[in-house]
């Protein structure tokens, strides 16, 4: 079984007010980017100088996700090559991407460019963003008021523009419903900008029922921006009624929970959004749908664009941390999320980030660090303790990690009606840990009430199971247990790889070959799942085939212990069945 690893299902690093179900800063600002952006005047004596060679070489940056990289590249290659409106579209979009949106839209109007549709539209929308944030709305609303420059950002345009007017003060056009020619999403959002511009403008009974049609869906978004409206009117009560309602069709949604709660407590609602802000949120949204449908680059552009306008939009730095993640710039990043300042309701999910990404990377000191200090600093929050114990876990500090998950355990329960899944995900952990420390008794009481809580989670099920047959307790139930994991996730090489050494373990060799098969092909380089079918060849009796595979095991690098084990193994196979102990230790 390849080694336990926690897959945060309960606790989804929640964006507050971003996403639906169905659904460039300047140097005084926080950049994105890991390292200074290089300048093009110091690049070294060993960097092209030639518009050619600057142009390859940011190319090659920005195919490989480092945008800090390709955007001065592409602004000296766009300076040799002053009168080319092709290598001047790529700098734009690179300057974007990298966070220099000023420079971008300095450089867009600058001459004619060349590029897709969505490049040539991107450079007057952010044009139209830069205008906005230097203090230019009227200029910025000329250029939004065009949609067919706008092209594939014309909806983008639309969003903002409103706002764009209202900063301008020509409210007239502000207010207008816009024609969303039966796009949903559109229509959507542009009611919910315009019911904010109408609380703006003291129109309260309007406001009220663009908010309410909203809500009607019951999506969390609609529902928070209507909730907030209502508390701000002095009316808590409704507005408690309406989370509750809400709460019923989507249980355990972290902001609506937030939200009860806070009024429960008689807090202060939420602040009205000022018109920066506003303007940011309508760019947010479509990011935010723009990364879940995984177009993280045009995402990560927009999300630029939103941060020009409101440099503290805690979500939209989250969100580029993950886009950036996704686009492979890892340090960028991590930047990214470093920059959710401490008391914003997503500071928790962005530092919880940013210590997997450091332990991804291999410093896992760095990351038990960051783990630990957040969990110090917010010892109600889930996510932020799970994440805690579970590198306590990867640096075999089992008996820290179970103590974490004590107190969180305990936390949880004393809440009233906690969802069942979470509380499971809670009881695996800690369970998991207690068997791996040596605390069978415990671990097995744990996992067997988180299978109570949650019969037909597949992890679950996979590790009891796996536990019960590796230890040669009730192993027709521990194989039944695997081969029902196996069946509610086909797709997970690790689950299908505890099944196929599930068998191996009871002596089924030829059922185990064919599992464990199938397993290399869902995780072709995983060390230890191309080990374990290493071990069932051998067991079968295809010696060679067994050599190979443990051969290849030696190419993914494995940690020491396992190389050790697959040297010896390469050079004297493995022993005759009856030296084998009957319970081996597990090799998770």
């Amino acid at each position: 079984m390849k080694a336990f690893r926690l897959v945060l299902f309960a606790f989804a690093l929640v964006l507050t007010g971003v996403g639906l179900s169905a659904c460039a800063v300047d140097s005084a600002r926080p950049s994105l980017g890991g390292a200074p952006n290089p300048s093009p005047a110091t690049l070294g004596a060993a960097e092209p100088h030639s518009g050619a060679g600057y142009f390859l070489s940011a190319q090659a940056a920005l195919a490989s996700g480092d945008f800090s990289t390709a955007a001065p590249l592409f602004a000296a290659a766009s300076a040799a090559e002053p009168t080319d409106p092709y290598v001047r579209g790529q700098a734009v979009r690179a300057l974007i991407l990298s966070g220099e949106v000023s420079k971008a839209a300095a450089l867009a109007g600058s001459g004619p460019l060349e590029g897709d549709d969505n490049s040539l539209g991107m450079s007057f929308l952010v044009r139209g963003v830069e205008r906005l944030a230097s203090g230019q709305p009227k200029e910025a609303t000329l250029i939004l008021a065009d949609p067919a420059t706008l092209g594939p950002h014309s909806v983008a345009g639309a969003l903002l523009a409103p706002w764009a007017y209202a900063t301008a003060g020509d409210w007239t056009n502000a207010l207008k419903p816009i024609n969303a020619n039966g796009d949903a999403l559109l229509a959507a959002f542009s009611g919910m900008g315009r019911a904010q511009l109408l609380e703006r403008a003291g129109k309260f009974d309007e406001a009220e029922a663009a908010y309410k049609a909203l809500a009607s869906g019951h999506e969390a978004l609609f529902v928070l921006a209507y909730g907030a409206f209502l508390e701000r009117s002095r009316r808590s009560d409704e507005a408690a009624k309406l989370y509750a309602v809400a709460l019923t069709k989507s249980p355990g949604e972290e902001g609506l929970l937030e939200a009860l709660a806070r009024v429960k407590a008689k807090g202060p609602p939420p602040a009205r959004a000022s018109l920066n802000e506003g303007a940011a949120q309508s760019l947010l949204n479509p990011a935010a749908l723009l990364i879940a449908d995984r177009q993280y680059e045009v995402g990560l552009e927009y999300l630029r664009l939103c941060l020009t306008l409101d440099p503290d939009r805690a979500e939209a730095w989250l969100l580029a941390g993950e886009a950036l993640a996704n686009l492979g710039d890892k340090q960028a990043s991590r930047s990214a999320y470093g920059a959710v300042k401490r008391g914003n309701p997503t500071y928790g999910s962005a530092r919880a980030r940013l210590a997997i990404s450091l332990e991804e990377a291999g410093d896992k000191t760095g990351a038990l660090a960051i783990a630990k200090e957040t969990a110090d600093a917010l010892p109600n929050d889930p996510s932020s303790q799970v994440v805690y114990a579970e590198l306590l876990r990867d640096t075999d500090q089992y008996d820290a990690a179970i103590q974490a998950m004590d107190r969180l355990i305990a936390s949880e329960e004393a809440k009233s009606g906690p969802k069942a899944e979470a509380n499971a995900r809670l009881y695996y952990i800690r369970g998991a840990d207690e068997e791996r420390s040596g605390k069978w008794p415990q671990g097995e009481a744990d996992l067997k009430h988180a299978l109570k809580l949650e019969p037909n989670e597949a992890e679950v099920l996979n590790y009891l199971g796996f536990a019960w047959v590796d230890r040669g307790e009730h192993l027709k139930e521990g194989l039944d247990m695997l081969k029902r994991a196996a069946a509610l996730s086909p797709d997970s090489g690790a689950i299908i790889d505890s099944l196929g050494w599930g068998k191996y373990r009871l002596k089924d060799y030829s059922g185990a070959v064919l599992d464990l098969e199938r397993a290399v092909q869902l995780e072709a380089g995983d060390p230890e799942i191309n080990d374990h079918l290493g071990d069932a060849y051998w067991r079968a009796g295809r010696r060679i085939e067994a050599t190979y595979q443990w051969r290849r095991v030696l190419t993914f690098h494995p940690d020491e212990a396992l190389r050790i084990k697959v040297e010896k193994k390469v050079k004297d196979g493995l022993p005759p069945v009856s030296q084998v102990p009957a319970t081996p230790n597990s090799t998770r």
